[in-house]
């Protein structure tokens, strides 16, 4: 009987003792409840003790959050409509604020889509399409992120970054902005080419006119080499000419008769024209040879020395 309450005793104690002490992980933080209320917190890893049936545990992950809220519309400075598809990283900062405001992850969350939508339609009306899109990108995040991290603080959470994983238009603008685009690059393409143009006119001028330049310029060398080589062409003639008197009128014979009887008939008479520079079997005999007595195709005979 004894054995039998001892045992009893030693597993009651057991029982007590195994209910008695826990262990936090390094990724791991607790709040300790006393009859409901909160009697501590802990954060560090390690072993720890509380009263058993009577203080309770809840853990909480120390680990990062990701909360991929909705999408939500928001107008900018410039009075542009978009869509900002957001999403956000946090952590629980102070356990005890957390468990008396939400207590759990999936209501943190809910309030959280109040801070996020906050900060976003703070920081888009306070930036243009541009801005947002393209220019401060970057500024306008880390905008949200603070203001949302700031807002926040009052759950127990910790917001580390809010990021957008989609920046759009809502379905009714796509069409217009679409055709503002296409008509706005439409206007800079009609601009671009009417810049061409002008430049091409302009080119094809200035080609234009230096082609003419340098045609003029090219005959104007032309004329002078030919004045020139005229000129030394009748020094040459006129030197000529003055040497043998008929040469002058024999060239020019014969530049005439070159240019006018390929294909022309004309009639001459013995003697006359082109003939007379013609020698053969009918020419005459000189008058020395007639005077000498010598017959026509004879040498002439010398004359005897007194």
């Amino acid at each position: 009987m004894k054995k039998k309450i001892f045992a009893l005793a030693v597993l009651l104690v057991l029982l007590v003792l195994s209910g008695s002490f826990y262990i936090l992980r390094a990724d791991e933080q607790a709040v300790v409840l006393r009859l409901g209320k909160v009697n501590a917190t802990r954060a560090e890893p390690g072993l720890y003790f509380k009263l058993p049936f009577i203080d309770q545990l809840t853990r909480y992950s120390k680990k990062l959050i990701e909360y991929d809220a909705d999408p939500v519309a928001v107008v900018t400075s410039d009075k542009k409509n978009l869509v900002f598809d957001t999403f956000a990283l946090f952590r629980i900062s102070d356990p005890e604020t957390f468990f008396r405001r939400v207590r759990t992850v999936s209501s943190v969350q809910q309030r959280l889509d109040d801070s996020i939508y906050s900060a976003v339609r703070i920081v888009s009306g306070r930036l243009t399409l541009d801005e947002l899109v393209k220019d401060k990108r970057q500024q306008a995040i880390e905008s949200s992120t603070a203001i949302a991290r700031e807002q926040s603080k009052e759950y127990g959470v910790e917001i580390l970054s809010v990021a957008y994983k989609r920046v759009f238009l809502p379905q009714d603008n796509e069409q217009a902005v679409y055709r503002s685009m296409q008509a706005e690059r439409n206007r800079v393409a009609g601009q671009l080419r009417a810049e061409g143009q002008a430049e091409g006119i302009t080119r094809r001028s200035l080609a234009d006119r230096k082609e003419v330049e340098m045609i003029a310029e090219a005959r104007r060398k032309a004329e002078e080499i030919k004045g020139q080589g005229d000129s030394i062409a009748q020094d040459t003639l006129g030197k000529a000419t003055a040497e043998a008197k008929d040469l002058y009128l024999f060239i020019k014979t014969m530049d005439f008769y070159q240019t006018a009887l390929p294909g022309t008939p004309i009639l001459l008479r013995p003697g006359e024209g082109i003939l007379k520079y013609l020698k053969g079997v009918g020419t005459q005999p000189g008058r020395n040879e007639l005077k000498n007595g010598a017959h026509p195709g004879q040498p002439q005979k010398e004359e005897e020395e007194e």
